[in-house]
């Protein structure tokens, strides 16, 4: 009978396979997968904010918009509330967050550590997200994402309806935001790992945000009262003919109640929020 000779470090054969081709690949991972969930929360942030943002900010004039003081009207281009992007959720701990830029970015210099990872052997800790053109811009707040931002009308039968209701005011002159679906998206992709096989993955992470709002319809207490008083059937009996007639006929004991400043014709008196609402925040009498 033939003797089976005992194996010996099998065990120790098998534990060194796997802490070099499982174990030790994961750990060097670990770091960088963390970045990887960095990234595509800031990626969700920036939809939401672009989204929401896009419900306040008009991209153009709103019609018969007063040339006259007491206008506040929030206008900015999609372009505009873009660059704030990387300021609020790119750049490091313990920045203030203006609303006016006065300084440039920097993806490099100004970009969070989390968002940074040793990309290459040998090599300085870079930023983990890839630029969109050959030649990298870190002064340029679009290098390293690309965004889409439409509003549209809400979709649905009833919306339908109540907007071809508005489109008949059109006559009148008077027109409100149909706008209100409001669709965000914010994609950007990274740098390759120097670990293989994952130095060749194209990663991308992206984020969609949809929001069903009604945004502002008026500039203000002037605004709506120009946009309002069209839709007033008796609009148009609100002249200076009109009031002095009321006047004469006033004379009349039965009819005293006729006079101008008692019966007003096509008067609108908007009302309108307190005026400490309706300031810019920080000045006198405004929120501090």
């Amino acid at each position: 009978m033939k003797k089976i000779s005992r194996n010996k470090g099998q065990a120790l054969v098998e534990s060194v396979i796997g802490f070099s081709f499982v174990i030790v690949p994961i750990m060097l991972l670990f770091p960088f997968l963390s970045k990887m969930t960095g990234v595509q929360h800031r990626v969700q942030e920036s939809s939401h904010y672009t989204a929401w943002e896009r419900t306040v900010w008009k991209e153009s004039q709103p019609s018969r918009l007063p040339s006259s003081g007491g206008v506040y009207l929030a206008k900015q281009t999609e372009l505009e509330l873009a660059k704030y992007l990387p300021w609020r959720f790119y750049q490091k701990n313990s920045q203030k967050i203006n609303s006016e830029i006065d300084e440039g970015w920097d993806w490099e210099d100004k970009v969070h550590p989390l968002l940074k990872h040793q990309v290459s052997v040998n090599n300085v800790a870079k930023t983990v997200l890839a630029s969109g053109q050959e030649t990298p811009e870190n002064n340029d707040e679009f290098d390293r994402f690309s965004r889409e931002v439409r509003g549209g009308e809400v979709p649905g039968t009833l919306a339908g309806l109540v907007g071809n209701a508005l489109s008949v005011l059109s006559v009148a002159d008077f027109s409100l935001e149909q706008n209100q679906f409001y669709q965000a998206k914010v994609m950007t992709k990274l740098e390759h790992n120097y670990i293989k096989p994952f130095d060749e993955l194209e990663l991308e992470f992206s984020s969609n945000s949809a929001l069903l709002a009604s945004g502002w319809n008026a500039a203000g207490s002037s605004h709506m009262k120009n946009r309002i008083e069209r839709l007033v059937l008796t609009n148009f009996m609100d002249n200076s003919v009109i009031r002095t007639a009321q006047d004469l006929v006033s004379v009349v004991p039965f009819a005293k109640e006729l006079n101008s400043d008692s019966l007003k014709l096509g008067h609108v008196d908007p009302n309108i929020l307190p005026n400490n609402r309706l300031c810019t925040y920080g000045t006198e009498n405004c929120g501090g």
